[in-house]
């Protein structure tokens, strides 16, 4: 592939502002000039691109997306697509030792340089164009090249799947934190006149400084003493600060639900002391976009509560529910818990679609068989509220070890977390927004050690990860390929996600612009030849995209 025909214009769906009608321009594509590259830099083309929700939740924000970096997107537009597939088509003089025309790649869309956030497809365009500009800060960013490298025989398609499936891998693989945070910045708040130890874990972190909040004076004299530093008192919840740690003991809500939002990236939050029978109001998306950890343990010791029930995989052998389990993505975590030999006993999911139900079913019933899995499937609209409740209660009356949260709606998440059992966990995939707040049971965390995590995104190990598990065939990442479709068809497609028209993930083939948007249930229709290429279980194979390329795609 040494000569390749590069076209002077090309297709691409620029983000002109907020909202779907600033998106392409009259529901249409834009016809703009193929881009120069600059000697350290790569043009590639697009061989695919995978559709998220992420992308709608763009969409929607236009500027106000936290990684948007373009101030005015009607003079500054974004292209976005981070599920992108691509192959080097034209390389730099100043990067020519290290890459070559024909080269296919996947890319890690979340680069940092010099911890700065420049997303691919949010602060970089990104995939919805036929060809895309690789720069130093993807080529050179804080971990090196976020493009790797993907083998000629997996198709475009496929691979347009591995960085959704690396989002819910990497939702298994965060590891929270066993102790307070090494020389970090401590809160301290009570509301009785107890007196507090800081325990062994939080006198060895030796805090760099501690604030406190309605601690007894006999309990400050003790605990800066343990701590070897002197505690600034305050009258009132700080604002406009954050900590690391932060521990509220016997706290009345007025104070406590104020005082857990002070937390920095990857806090963790303590309740110490008696709260039974106690919930309160917590910023359930940032425990997703910011990795807010609470726990919590009776007494009146500080450390008490770090290193219970910290694992972030499913229990072995365990009892889980995945509210939202047949949806684009949350078909993938329920692929993993019926696939995972260390995996749970008993599955519950639950999906407002009857027919995404009857479609996982029918992926995973020979798995969900030769595991001898207790797996069963119900559409809560088809019951009452007080039918559903007593299905729960039936399938988990010891409560559910793993609540695998797939529906960012905070009144379901709230009412899941009722049915938690003891050291039950729920991991909040879903993305709520951050600052946006449920009731969470108190008296779960201190006295049941029920706990709540959550991920964004992935590093680039993790896609290494995934990529592996993919060749290896250990990861069969084609059975959440539920549609196709070309580049004047991307717009359709997004609508698409938006209202979950397909169970299962939509890829975009941005050089077959005329291939109109199918379900692979249908994708026989495309040409007399496509059903033959198909496998054994009707799954898309090499053979299919290149029978679809054949047909479809238009190069130079």
């Amino acid at each position: 592939m040494s000569n390749v025909s590069i076209p002077e214009k090309m297709l691409a769906w620029p983000l002109f502002g907020a909202g779907m009608e600033n998106f392409g321009v009259n529901d249409c594509p834009c016809t703009i000039p193929v881009p120069e590259i600059g000697p350290d830099e790569l043009l590639v083309r697009i061989d695919a691109i995978g559709l998220c929700f992420s992308d709608v939740k763009l969409i929607r924000a236009g500027e106000a997306h936290p990684r948007v970096i373009s101030k005015d997107l009607k003079k500054d537009p974004v292209i976005p697509g981070h599920e992108a597939v691509m192959t080097v088509v034209k390389v730099g003089d100043k990067v020519a030792d290290k890459f070559d025309v024909g080269q296919r790649f996947i890319i890690q869309a979340d680069v940092y340089v010099n911890g700065r956030g420049f997303a691919y497809g949010y602060a970089i365009n990104g995939g919805m164009e036929q060809y895309s500009v690789i720069d130093q800060r993807i080529l050179n960013g804080d971990e090196g090249c976020y493009l790797l490298p993907i083998s000629d025989d997996m198709p475009s398609a496929v691979a347009a799947l591995l960085e959704p499936w690396t989002c819910v891998q990497a939702s298994y693989m965060i590891e929270n934190r066993t102790a307070p945070l090494p020389n970090g910045r401590v809160f301290i708040a009570a509301g009785d006149n107890q007196i507090y130890g800081a325990g062994e874990a939080l006198k060895k972190a030796a805090p760099a400084s501690v604030v406190g909040f309605g601690l007894a004076p006999e309990a400050v004299e003790a605990l800066n003493a343990e701590l070897g530093v002197k505690m600034t008192l305050v009258d009132e919840i700080p604002s406009g600060v954050q900590f690391d740690d932060i521990f509220l003991c016997n706290l009345p809500a007025e104070f406590a639900e104020p005082a857990a939002k002070l937390g920095s990236r990857g806090a963790v939050t303590s309740f110490i002391g008696d709260y039974a029978g106690r919930s309160g109001m917590f910023d359930v998306g940032r425990i997703h976009y910011e990795g807010f950890f609470y726990q919590g343990a009776p007494g009146t010791v500080l450390s008490a509560a770090y290193g219970r029930n910290v694992r972030s995989k499913v229990k072995k052998g365990g009892t889980c529910w995945l509210p939202g389990g047949a949806g684009a993505m949350g078909q993938m975590h329920t692929q993993l818990a019926v696939e995972n030999p260390e995996g749970p006993a008993r599955i519950l999911v639950t999906d407002m679609d009857s027919s995404r139900i009857a479609n996982v079913e029918r992926l995973l019933a020979e798995t969900i068989a030769e595991r001898g899995i207790e797996f069963k499937a119900v559409n809560p609209s088809s019951l009452s509220k007080e039918e559903f409740d007593a299905l729960l209660r039936e399938f988990a009356p010891e409560g559910f070890d793993d609540i695998i949260m797939l529906v960012p709606v905070v009144p379901v998440l709230a009412h899941a977390a009722n049915y938690l059992g003891e050291d039950g966990l729920m991991n909040i995939f879903a993305g709520i927004p951050a600052g946006v707040e449920g009731m969470l049971s108190i008296d779960g965390m201190v006295n049941r050690g029920c706990r709540y995590i959550g991920s964004s995104g992935s590093r680039t190990e993790h896609l290494r990860h995934t990529l592996v598990l993919a060749e290896t065939g250990e990861l069969n990442p084609v059975t959440a390929l539920a549609a196709v479709g070309g580049m004047k068809a991307l717009k359709q497609g997004l609508e698409a996600v938006m209202n979950a028209k397909f169970p299962g993930k939509t890829v975009i083939f941005p050089n077959a612009p005329d291939m109109p948007l199918t379900p692979v249930s249908d994708i026989a229709k495309l040409g007399s030849a496509v059903a033959g290429t198909l496998d054994c279980g009707g799954c898309y194979t090499m053979a299919t995209e290149l029978e679809l390329k054949r047909l479809y795609e238009k190069e130079g």
